[in-house]
């Protein structure tokens, strides 16, 4: 986790307690507490009048901006696995109007609708961090001390911790890959671009398409060696006879010896 390097040592202070969503609508033009109930909304199928947003704490602890967060392998797996449905979902009610119109409600200008998203995205990982319970470690980059922020011990009661389940996500995951495996959607999708496509029943059909290779081999094996053995065999027409040594040299080889004695 970092600090935000866009504003100045004298507003980091503020920053820290400024609300999360405050300084995100600040970041995006005033629409990011809409456009994430939206996409929330959508992803989680919730109904229209949901409008509720994910608790974030103001405890003078730091965010994660910048996409400056480093985490284990298996962590990046599940926020990638949670991003890739969000983005979907966002870009889903937002791809047209940014498209065709060339204009981002998340930006104030067309140089930064170039890049609609990436505000929103910046912050995402501290909503997943945050409601998925993981610790959250600020690490100062002048000294290197370590501070852990929003204390796992004080989250409790405050966690939206069944959105976020690691079960619940992959479920959701496998109903969207299941989906693009069996129906093969016509119109744009953003999900399936996004990373791999899988789920139980690809996994069952890749192994029973190797089981037939696997008899179909065995198969072409035992037809070989039977075609091997029913093969008609040419008898061979004689047998080689070494030729036996030369008198003369047999008889050299006695008076030699002859005439050694």
């Amino acid at each position: 986790m970092d600090k935000d390097v866009r504003h100045g040592s004298s507003k980091r202070s503020a920053l820290q307690q400024e609300d999360f969503w405050s300084f995100c609508d600040a970041t995006n033009a005033g629409n990011c507490r809409v456009v994430f109930s939206d996409a929330f909304k959508r992803m989680y199928n919730l109904p229209a009048s949901w409008k509720a947003l994910p608790p974030m704490p103001v405890d003078g602890d730091s965010w994660s901006v910048l996409h400056s967060w480093a985490m284990p392998t298996s962590s990046f797996l599940e926020l990638v696995m949670f991003a890739r449905m969000f983005v979907d979902s966002l870009d889903a009610q937002h791809y047209e109007e940014h498209h065709d119109n060339g204009t981002c409600c998340l930006s104030l200008s067309k140089m930064e609708g170039q890049h609609c998203y990436c505000r929103v995205l910046e912050l995402l990982v501290n909503v997943w961090a945050y409601h998925s319970a993981r610790r959250m470690i600020y690490v100062n980059p002048v000294t290197g001390v370590m501070q852990e922020q929003h204390m796992l011990e004080h989250r409790r009661g405050h966690m939206w911790a069944k959105w976020f389940d690691f079960s619940l996500l992959k479920a959701m995951d496998e109903d969207l890959a299941e989906e693009v495996d069996y129906e093969h959607p016509a119109n744009r999708w953003l999900w399936p671009s996004t990373g791999e496509i899988f789920w139980q029943g690809i996994y069952e059909r890749e192994q029973n398409h190797h089981h037939r290779q696997k008899i179909l081999k065995k198969r072409r094996s035992r037809e070989k060696l039977e075609r091997m053995r029913g093969r008609y065999r040419q008898k061979s027409l004689g047998k080689f006879v070494k030729p036996s040594p030369p008198k003369d040299a047999d008889n050299g080889s006695v008076k030699t010896e002859d005439s050694e004695a």
